[in-house]
């Protein structure tokens, strides 16, 4: 009886921010990741040394696998990013701690560009955020959901399914891979599937 009760308690009330240091972190990362995609998106040649580039990668410039995301091909495409990553936070994130949202970023990013690299032998370049944005906003969707909020999660994974089936196209003009958001979507919610049964282990152990 006494682990059921633990067990419920949990799934209506994950880890959130246990105090004000935490908070600090979590937006300490979050100015710190928009720094570094700004400052890797205006510096002269970016985009040619740190985008996703089949050639390179398979030369050995592995770091290309996660300082792709990082990257954007003007500044439209940066800042319609940027600002859709600050909603999301905004709506579904907030209560990620700094070590959760760093697991999820890497875990969104590596995901992206392991399955661009085995699954889409004829793609030769990729950049962006955006599907890291949609790791995001499906980890964050199954996060809101194990904190009590259903509707709001309910809410946010139709929105996702709908986007990624019904507008999944580019809204700048620019090209798209659009099998990368679907990429990001399923490794952010792997990452929130594998947070949720550590955290359990914890507790049951």
């Amino acid at each position: 009886m006494v682990d059921v009760r633990i067990e419920t308690e949990f799934i209506q009330q994950p880890q959130l921010f246990k105090s004000d240091r935490q908070r600090a972190n979590f937006f300490a990362l979050l100015i710190a990741l928009v720094l570094c995609i700004l400052a890797a998106s205006i510096f002269p040649n970016s985009l040619q040394l740190l985008m996703w580039d089949r050639e390179a990668i398979a030369a050995g410039q592995w770091w290309r696998l996660l300082t792709a995301h990082w990257v954007h091909l003007n500044t439209s495409h940066l800042l319609l990013n940027v600002f859709c990553l600050l909603l999301i936070i905004e709506i579904l994130c907030q209560t990620m701690t700094a070590l959760y949202l760093t697991g999820l970023l890497l875990t969104s990013a590596m995901g992206i560009s392991s399955l661009l690299w085995y699954l889409q032998s004829s793609l030769q370049w990729y950049a962006g955020l955006s599907g890291v944005l949609y790791g995001l906003w499906s980890a964050g969707a199954a996060l809101t959901w194990l904190s009590g909020r259903q509707r709001l999660a309910i809410c946010a994974g139709i929105a996702l399914v709908a986007k990624l089936i019904l507008f999944n196209h580019s809204v700048l003009s620019m090209p798209i891979v659009s099998v990368a958001h679907v990429y990001g979507a399923a490794s952010g919610l792997l990452w929130a599937c594998l947070w949720w049964a550590s955290e359990r282990k914890v507790i049951f152990d």
